[in-house]
């Protein structure tokens, strides 16, 4: 199912797996698997048109049979980002290369309690079993689903409210909306400087789990810091700066202490950061949705011309 709305062109048709992909990775030669949130998963702009996918037409030029797998899916995070690997990806030959789309506004675990010893012996068969167990979701959970499946008018709502500062700040005052949990583009935890360190390393830990799942069958892995829009855009963050009192300082420390940390455990990452900031200066062509905190077709052009130079497939 597809359709356009004011600047959406939105096709929420997914595999049997729920991504948005149509590669058939059991026949495909040599397949780059990309792990990640909306971003990733290409929010607002046709499945061709998101990184994964330019990514793997690079990659197609040079190997006929080979491609990239888009198994990118909204506001899950890390530890679903492993569970994926290992239900879906672990087991298939043709994997050639692992890289994690990271947007920290989504991405930053908070849940301290989760076991690191648990993720690190995780099997397919205790996720599946864990699937099978779960309690059938809430009513709201379902509504929301389903409007989010098939409502142009909810999607058209719901990202215009999380990307406008404003309206978010009356809705918070209202007690409507939670500022942490809700805004994408805005998240408080994203400018909150060193008392995001925990969460910061923590998050690092999961993202080890998996690197070492993958570097245990030989594959590279990588991880791409993704910039939220008030991160690169004046504009956006002078608005963000003025509605949530952040801090100059504050403005890119998480991506950068996010990719010091990974460095610190051996962990290849780059910070698209600065790729964008130099984009967004030179070019005429804005990088993200207006009423939207995700990239639009041109940002997923300069994410993916920067990450395909960095993918070696073995």
């Amino acid at each position: 199912m597809r359709f356009k709305y004011l600047e959406w062109d939105i096709e929420l048709d997914t595999n049997e797996l729920g991504f948005r992909e149509t590669l058939d990775i059991d026949t495909a030669e040599k397949v780059v698997l990309f792990l990640g949130d909306s971003f990733t998963e290409g929010w607002g702009v046709e499945a061709r048109q998101a990184y994964p996918a330019l990514v793997g037409e690079r990659l197609k030029r040079e190997t006929s049979r080979g491609g990239a797998y888009n198994a990118g899916i909204a506001e899950l995070g890390p530890v679903s980002y492993l569970e994926s690997y290992v239900a879906f990806f672990e087991a298939v030959p043709s994997v050639c290369f692992v890289g994690v789309g990271l947007f920290l506004g989504n991405d930053t675990v908070t849940d301290q309690s989760i076991s690191l010893t648990r993720l690190e012996s995780l099997t397919k068969d205790q996720i599946e079993n864990v699937s099978a167990q779960s309690k059938p979701p809430k009513t709201s959970a379902i509504i929301k689903r389903f409007l989010a499946m098939n409502s142009a008018i909810y999607m058209a709502v719901n990202r215009i409210v999380k990307s406008n500062f404003r309206v978010v700040q009356f809705l918070s005052r209202m007690g409507l909306i939670d500022i942490g949990n809700n805004v994408v583009t805005a998240t408080e935890g994203l400018y909150q400087g060193p008392a995001h360190d925990r969460d910061i390393e923590f998050t690092t830990d999961i993202i080890r789990v998996l690197r070492d799942r993958v570097a245990a069958q030989g594959i590279p892995f990588a991880v791409y810091i993704f910039p939220a829009r008030e991160q690169v855009d004046p504009q956006a963050w002078e608005t963000f700066r003025e509605i949530l009192q952040a801090r100059e300082e504050y403005r890119h420390y998480a991506n950068e202490r996010m990719a010091k940390a990974l460095r610190n455990r051996n962990i290849t990452v780059y910070d698209l950061t600065k790729t964008f900031l130099d984009a967004s200066r030179e070019g005429a062509e804005k990088l993200y949705f207006e009423m939207d905190p995700h990239w639009n077709a041109k940002g997923h052009e300069v994410a993916a011309e920067f990450i395909a130079h960095t993918v070696q497939c073995k």
